[in-house]
């Protein structure tokens, strides 16, 4: 299992049209083979901050996710409006409980 994680940064002008964009996005993104959590949440809209959190069964999942049109269209549009990202791949051995507090 692959968690993706990490930030984007954006013009925070843009914010409302991202997040409309967002929706369908997340929607067909879901229904996607090895899809287990998807979400690009505005953090801090006036800083155009939007955390990325996908949850993925592994790297061939990510890929075919990656190469689909609608990622495809939504990159196209948004790419160059980007100012900064920290998304990574991270590889997760196993889930455990939190812990008892």
């Amino acid at each position: 299992m692959i968690f993706v994680a990490g930030t984007m940064t954006f013009d925070p002008a843009i914010m409302d049209e991202f997040m409309r964009d967002v929706a369908p996005l997340r929607r067909q993104t879901l229904t996607e083979e090895g899809c287990l959590h998807y979400s690009l949440l505005v953090e801090d809209a006036s800083a155009g901050l939007i955390n990325v959190l996908e949850q993925w069964t592994g790297d061939d999942t990510l890929l075919t996710h990656l190469r689909q049109p609608w990622t495809g269209a939504f990159f196209a549009k948004y790419g160059p409006q980007l100012k900064g990202a920290t998304v990574q791949v991270y590889d997760i051995a196993g889930a455990r409980p939190l812990p008892e507090f």
